[in-house]
């Protein structure tokens, strides 16, 4: 067993190592032109650094407790920092369903890790609509001393200070490069992590040829980094929307309205065996992630999705305009009535021509419920250039005369759907008289 496990992880070395796409690789006669942190030349104490790089491969578990009554839901997560920190960086697996031994192989990359930080692990049940059930934590020092690759099986401690299951993961680290020692501090290369959850109640009412309907959450690196971690600089809720004075009015209708998007960001974003969990390091990731399964034909620019950030990561979905026609507010309900989020918006996602049709994300500010400043609309193609530095990225503010035409191209498409949607529903209704 263990052999197998560290055979797979020096697989993961090999292929990490030889990821043109690697800080490691480049070529080190040029000048280095990108890192996680946009460096453009390496620090005068890089000689001297003692901090490491390291790879985490999270394995799995074995022999945890039951949060049920035969079984667990078991995922994990994990801390450089403590947990209660926002600006800790932090790492989270899928969920595996059914089993005391989960298997997540889940790869967390850490950078300019300094001497003696402490890495926390939670190991939880999931639960579809409550709150998550802890099975225990373990913990582990890092520093110079695993330089190199490790195995380990960590020992998992209940609330009752006693033990029961073991964590499985292999490390592998290096010294840092001249890139990485430069960082301020410790950061992280990823992958983001993200889970796309599946409603068919909502399909039926916005596809005409399939009965999913998705929502993401996708966790983005750097999101502190970048906007800070203080909500009152965040985008507040929009005092001159007339829709989100109802949503926000402190009054029995606002109590109502908020308990509602609550219920359909519970609803929409609830787990089960049908959420797929994964990681996302390219823009052809996302671009299949997104589009996979969609029709070649389909013009992509016409595809909208509605987006908000919070803490927590960004929540979107496709923006289905026959599902979310009776929604107070798509940003409010993707946000779970947030008063404030990070930032909010919609998004299209791709191939542009007269860039080598190259992945482009075109991502506006267009929130009447938030009204984010476009000011800060650097701060969001930053976010995505540091998460995903191969995509082409366009920040752009809604009343721009480009993203105007490309709306008015996107109703005249939604017309038409539309339009065959209600021709193909008076078909069905007359076949069903005659019948």
């Amino acid at each position: 067993m263990i052999t197998e496990l560290i055979a797979k992880a020096q697989g993961k070395v090999e292929q990490f190592l030889h990821d043109p796409h690697n800080a490691f690789n480049r070529d080190k006669s040029q000048p280095i032109t990108h890192s996680v942190a946009g460096l453009t030349s390496p620090p005068d104490h890089w000689q001297g650094s003692r901090n490491m790089d390291f790879e985490i491969i999270f394995h799995g578990c074995k022999d945890l407790p039951r949060a049920d009554l035969l079984s667990s839901d078991p995922f994990l997560e994990a801390y450089l920092g403590p947990s209660t920190d926002l600006t800790s960086l932090s790492f989270v697996t899928g969920v595996e369903w059914a089993t005391l031994s989960p298997k997540w192989e889940a790869n967390w990359t850490l950078l300019n890790v300094s001497e003696g930080m402490q890495m926390q692990i939670f190991i939880k049940d999931k639960n579809k609509m409550m709150e998550d059930t802890p099975l225990g934590t373990t913990s582990l020092v890092l520093g110079a001393n695993m330089q190199g690759h490790f195995h380990h099986e960590l020992d998992i401690w209940q609330s009752d200070n006693k033990k029961q299951g073991k964590l499985l993961l292999s490390i592998i680290g290096t010294p840092c490069t001249p890139a990485t020692a430069a960082l301020a501090k410790a950061s992280t290369r990823g992958p983001c992590r993200f889970s796309r959850h599946t409603s068919y109640a909502a399909g039926m009412l916005t596809r005409e040829s399939k009965y999913e309907f998705y929502t993401y959450r996708l966790r983005l690196y750097h999101l502190f980094d970048i906007f800070g971690a203080d909500p009152r600089f965040y985008q507040h809720w929009n005092t001159k929307y007339e829709a989100a004075q109802r949503i926000f009015a402190d009054t029995l209708e606002g109590l109502n309205i908020r308990n509602a998007l609550h219920s359909q960001h519970s609803y929409l974003y609830r787990h089960g065996k049908n959420t797929v969990y994964n990681a996302l390091t390219t823009a052809e990731d996302i671009g299949y992630l997104l589009h996979g399964e969609r029709d070649p034909e389909v013009d992509l620019q016409t595809v909208v999705f509605t987006y908000s950030i919070v803490p927590k990561g960004m929540y979107f979905s496709e923006t289905g305009t026959a599902f979310f026609q009776d929604f107070m507010s798509k940003h409010a309900m993707h946000a779970n009535r947030a008063t404030e989020v990070v930032y909010s918006g919609e998004f299209r996602l791709y191939h542009d021509a007269q860039y080598a049709n190259a992945w482009t994300l075109l991502i506006d500010n267009n929130s009447g419920t938030y009204a984010p400043r476009k000011e800060d609309l650097p701060k969001v193609k930053e976010l995505f250039e540091r998460n995903f530095p191969d995509l082409r990225v366009v920040a752009m503010d809604h009343e721009d005369p480009f993203l105007k035409e490309i709306r008015e191209r996107t109703k005249r498409v939604e017309a038409q759907i539309a339009e065959q949607r209600r021709e193909k529903l008076t078909l069905f209704n007359t076949s069903e008289m005659q019948q």
